[in-house]
């Protein structure tokens, strides 16, 4: 006597030889089954609970998006920061001195003493005042446009050689001001 090894289908087959279920009921809950699965994809019939989830989600990896964007914004600005440190660090070229300097920053007027070289450069416009951590300081033009690139506010006084050109046309030319007005 052989016994023939039984195969064991589906869940739904299993159910039949049982005889839980009857035929016409398991292809009842198939065809519940198809339906409710093409409702779900054409949009007919959406589980709002699924659809709450799913906004929710979405929001709050709106939310963590905009949070990195911050963070590295943050990361440039502090790294600018140092940048511009270091630059007028290594640039320096401040001498302390007897004259004092006049210079506006942020509608106040402010007032640093220098050399009288350092004093005749930043005329010229060979030197340039800069603001760092609260402290002024003074860096070759050059290394001013530098930092004027990473951040305009902390230059507070390069002077345009350009506006020294006399004009050909201006009635005044012969009439140069003197370079030792204080004001």
């Amino acid at each position: 006597m052989s016994k023939k090894k039984k195969t064991l289908g589906s869940l739904r087959d299993q159910f039949k030889e049982a005889g839980l279920i009857t035929a016409k009921q398991a292809k009842k809950a198939d065809k519940g089954a198809l339906r409710s699965e093409l409702r779900i994809k054409k949009g007919i019939e959406v589980d709002e609970g699924k659809q709450r989830i799913e906004s929710d989600r979405i929001k709050k990896l709106q939310r963590d998006r905009e949070r990195n964007e911050e963070l590295n914004q943050e990361k440039e600005k502090r790294a600018e920061r140092a940048q511009i440190k270091q630059l007028v660090a290594s640039h320096s070229q401040r001498q302390d001195g007897d004259h004092p300097y006049q210079f506006t920053d942020h509608k106040k007027v402010k007032k640093i003493y220098l050399s009288s070289d350092n004093k005749i450069q930043l005329n010229k416009g060979y030197l340039a005042i800069v603001k760092v951590a609260d402290q002024y300081d003074l860096v070759p033009e050059a290394i001013a446009e530098k930092i004027k690139a990473r951040s305009p506010e902390s230059v507070l006084f390069l002077h345009d050689r350009n506006k020294d050109r006399i004009d050909e046309d201006d009635p005044y030319k012969d009439y140069p001001i003197p370079d030792d007005l204080e004001w």
